[in-house]
């Protein structure tokens, strides 16, 4: 458990999405003050009141939100709620940006009016592009590919602009997270993993991802919360252990207990088949390589992530098997 000198107050935002509905129980558990911003009240059990937490109804997110109530005497905001990236497809770049450009600048200047002194924002290693060879560190240019990446770019823009000695701003960019009832790409791989259809990727060996469990992600922003070395630093948070793309399936069919239904295609007849059907941007991340250097959190915070990789997804397996109806 992180202790920190004295309990700080916290404003969680997203605190009933996939990140938020462990982090908000998590910083009460370490003796925080929680203010669990949701979209509504109505009652939710991934956010219902525990010891050290409120949820605070905001609405929806965008540039125009009044957020004096939930910052009003507050240590510090950490911004999780934004348009997913599973969920942009077919949106407008504009509601696009309201959400995670707009809303995001706001939140932070009025966190900085309101005497809020650390704002943590949860940002993406998509900022930097979808593939890479060479492990990406902070110092890497960014490269954002898609709308949802460039968003993401264009809020650390807009933090950094407002980062001085009364607010500090802390960056954190993950890979793809995993965990227990993880969506979009992951949460299809689970359901792939429970129930063994054969998949043409057991050639799909060559290639790298860096990965970043749920719970290390949430064990790191609980470091960064009380650590003074992280603020006004970027960080890249994720696994120690990569895996190629054969690997990831095998782990995932073995933790729930199946052989993996994996018969191998040469990768170019996987990509040009993908391209035919319109499908190339999610071949191109089951093929290419993107890893990630977190050597910066080690070396300047000392942290190191409690989780191994093949713990955390054997963890997501079970937990997924377990909400299965």
């Amino acid at each position: 458990m992180y202790r920190p000198c004295r309990p700080l107050r916290v404003v969680s935002t997203g605190a009933n999405g996939f990140v938020g509905r462990a982090l908000a129980p998590a910083l009460a558990a370490d003796g925080h003050w929680v203010a669990a911003a949701v979209r509504s009240l109505p009652r939710d059990p991934a956010v219902s009141p525990a010891p050290g937490m409120r949820s605070v109804a905001i609405g929806a997110l965008d540039g125009e939100m009044d957020w004096r109530d939930a910052l009003s005497e507050r240590d510090a905001v950490i911004h999780l709620a934004a348009a997913a990236h599973q969920r942009t497809a077919g949106q407008s770049p504009q509601a696009l940006r309201a959400i995670n450009v707009e809303a995001t600048e706001e939140l932070a200047r009025q966190a900085r009016a309101a005497g809020v002194r650390h704002f943590i924002f949860l940002s993406s290693i998509g900022v930097l592009g979808q593939s890479s060879v060479v492990p990406l560190d902070e110092s890497a240019p960014l490269a954002p590919a898609e709308p949802y990446a460039r968003t993401k770019a264009e809020a650390e823009a807009a933090l950094w602009a407002l980062a001085d000695d009364r607010m500090a701003v802390t960056v954190i960019r993950p890979p793809l997270v995993h965990g227990p009832g993880a969506p979009g790409n992951f949460g299809r791989l689970l359901d792939w993993a429970d129930d063994g259809r054969a998949l043409p990727l057991a050639a799909v060996t060559h290639n790298r991802r860096s990965f970043a469990g749920r719970a290390n992600l949430v064990d790191f922003i609980r470091h960064v919360l009380i650590n003074p070395a992280a603020r006004n630093q970027t960080f890249h948070v994720c696994d120690e252990q990569t895996l190629s793309t054969a690997e990831l399936l095998r782990t995932l069919a073995h933790a729930a207990g199946r052989r993996p239904g994996l018969f191998p295609v040469p990768p170019p007849i996987l990509r040009a088949g993908a391209r035919l059907l319109g499908r190339g941007d999610t071949i191109d991340r089951l093929l290419g390589s993107l890893t990630v250097d977190s050597g910066k959190a080690r070396t300047l915070l000392g942290w190191h992530p409690p989780w191994t990789l093949q713990q955390g997804l054997r963890h997501a397996v079970a937990g997924h098997r377990a909400a299965a109806p």
